[in-house]
Order: C-alpha cells, then structure tokens, then sequence
C-alpha cells in the first residue's frame, strides 16, 4: 500500500478512537419556551420542565425525579406540546415495539375497512344486477313474445298462458323485492 494513501486513513481511523465518551451519547431534545423543538448534545438550560424533555441521553424520558425545578402551573405548556391526559400529565413515551405494534394495527384496521367497503360495493352491484335480470323478466313476459322452457329430457316446451301469468307474478314480486332499495 502506498504510505500517502495510508497517512489519511490512519488519521481519520485515530479521530474516531479519541473522540470524547460525551459525545458517543444521544442528543437531548427538548422544546423551549415558544414550543420550538431544540436538539443539543448537552443537558436543557434549568428552566426546561422535565415534562417538556423529549429525550435524553439514557433514551427515553428523564425520569420525573430529576433535579430540575417543576413548575404545576398549566399554563407555562408551549403551543405544539404533546398532548396531555386528565390528570395534565403527558402521554407516556412508547418504545419503538409498541409505535409498531400500533402502526401494524392502523394498517390491519385500514385494511379491513377496505375489504367492508369492497364487499359493501360488490354486495350493491350483484343487488343491481340481480333487479335489471328481474326486470327484464318482467319486460319479456309481458310482451308476448313466445318463450320456451327446456324439459329434463332436454326437449323445448312452450309456455302456455297460465304458465306465462305464474312467472309474470312471480318476476313482478322479484321486482317488489329486489329493486325496492334502489
């Protein structure tokens, strides 16, 4: 290996060893006063309620106990803070399992309210269908055009009137019934 190329690989690989144990931890995050959200590789200035921390360096929220003053007034909450429950307190922060968990539910319900929505549309067109063939049923025996049926033996029967009015009430009732929603 040619030593020129080695010097700056051997620097940058040094730099990376001698950076300081501050720095290898998380950022803080925080919002300030005017609910600006605030990312800093040191501690919150010592008016930062510890309900406003975000994160810290350990992960997670810093626990309630810390060493910072707490204020009980409600109305120091910046505008764009997360949103609290009954008691005031805010929601307790979620670790990444439970953010996908919850994710995978939205998608799961999502999916579910789609397969609704397509059965309800395919329900409503097979509706649709089933009264335009009622209908047409009910157009063709009235018009007394000839119509032929088809025996077991697979011979063509006509029908004759008193059938004709059997299937013609019969096709006005399908028609009552299943056109009576549209």
């Amino acid at each position: 290996m040619n030593p020129t190329r080695f010097v700056p690989w051997s620097l940058a690989v040094g730099a990376l060893l001698f950076v300081s144990p501050g720095s290898w931890a998380g950022p803080w995050q925080w919002r300030d006063a005017q609910g600006r959200m605030v990312f800093s590789d040191r501690a919150p200035p010592a008016d930062v309620l510890p309900s406003q921390i975000l994160r810290s360096p350990e992960g997670g929220r810093p626990a309630a106990s810390s060493s910072r003053p707490s204020s009980s007034s409600a109305a120091a909450a910046p505008i764009g803070s997360p949103a609290k429950d009954a008691a005031g307190a805010p929601p307790p922060a979620q670790s990444w399992v439970e953010r996908e968990r919850a994710f995978r539910q939205r998608i799961a319900e999502r999916e579910e309210n789609a397969a609704k929505e397509r059965d309800k549309t395919e329900l409503a067109a097979l509706g649709k269908r089933a009264c335009d063939d009622a209908r047409s049923q009910v157009r063709t025996l009235e018009s007394g055009v000839r119509v032929v049926t088809v025996n077991a033996r697979g011979e063509p029967e006509p029908l004759d009137d008193s059938q004709r009015a059997n299937r013609l009430a019969i096709a006005k009732s399908d028609v009552a019934r299943l056109c009576a929603e549209r």
